[in-house]
């Protein structure tokens, strides 16, 4: 696993955003879409989806600088991470408050 820090572009739903990240030695990954790992979130197209997807923009707008652990990308070259703000995990919080369940993904 690799950890990189990382900047918030866009949030594209409730698990999926768009991040620069720093890889180091002066090379950057900017504006890329990386999946949320472990969950899944409502469909954008539902009323929870939207809701969710505003309970993550407020936890994340106070937050400046990021931390991404990923491994893999998934099926759709999505890379899957794990988002750390503020040392909590944000596919954890989601789930804690009711905004995503856990799902495993190939």
């Amino acid at each position: 696993m690799y950890q990189y820090a990382a900047v918030l572009r866009r949030i594209v739903d409730a698990d999926t955003v768009v991040l620069d990240l720093d890889l180091g030695f002066y090379q950057h990954r900017l504006g890329r879409s990386y999946r949320l790992a472990r969950i899944n979130a409502p469909e954008l197209s539902t009323p929870e989806g939207v809701l969710a997807k505003a309970a993550l923009a407020e936890r994340l707008s106070a937050v400046g600088a990021f931390l991404v652990a990923t491994a893999k990308a998934d099926s759709f070259d999505r890379w899957i991470v794990e988002l750390y703000a503020d040392a909590t995990n944000i596919s954890d919080w989601l789930v804690t408050n009711g905004h995503a369940a856990y799902q495993t993904y190939r």
